[in-house]
């Protein structure tokens, strides 16, 4: 018990010595625990850990984080809707597009199957068929393997 009464009575002596302040002949101003040899001027050091003041703000800060921390959710919030709805609207592109492949592969087999018709109605050979079979038979392998 002796022990911290000294302890606290050995720490804050300096809390109670006095500062003071000058300025130099080139304007410097300086600080010290004694004064200097000309004028001085006493400064005086508030405690602000007690006063309400430092409450007040403390409560200002804490209300502005949180104003602020409200402001970035909702603007991360918007940002977030925002890019849910460009993907949507790519993703309904994407999906409503023509298939430019799958099409060619379709209108080649329609041209062999049309070749394939008219050559049947002028006659063909037993080759000639089975080149167009084959043909036909190729390329409907060839779109089912594009078009999937």
């Amino acid at each position: 018990m002796r022990l911290a009464l000294i302890l606290i009575c050995i720490l804050s002596f300096p809390a109670l010595a006095q500062v003071y302040k000058w300025k130099d002949e080139n304007g410097v101003t300086h600080f010290g625990s004694q004064p200097p040899t000309a004028e001085t001027q006493e400064v005086i050091i508030r405690d602000t850990s007690n006063g309400r003041s430092s409450a007040a703000e403390s409560d200002i800060i804490r209300q502005s984080r949180e104003l602020e921390r409200r402001r970035q959710n909702q603007q991360l919030e918007q940002a977030q809707g925002q890019y849910r709805s460009r993907i949507s609207e790519i993703q309904d592109d994407y999906d409503n597009r023509p298939d430019y492949v799958c099409t060619g592969a379709n209108n080649r087999l329609e041209e062999a199957q049309e070749r394939w018709r008219n050559e049947k109605r002028q006659g063909y050979t037993i080759d000639d068929r089975q080149y167009y079979e084959q043909r036909i038979q190729s390329l409907k392998n060839s779109r089912d393997n594009l078009c999937r």
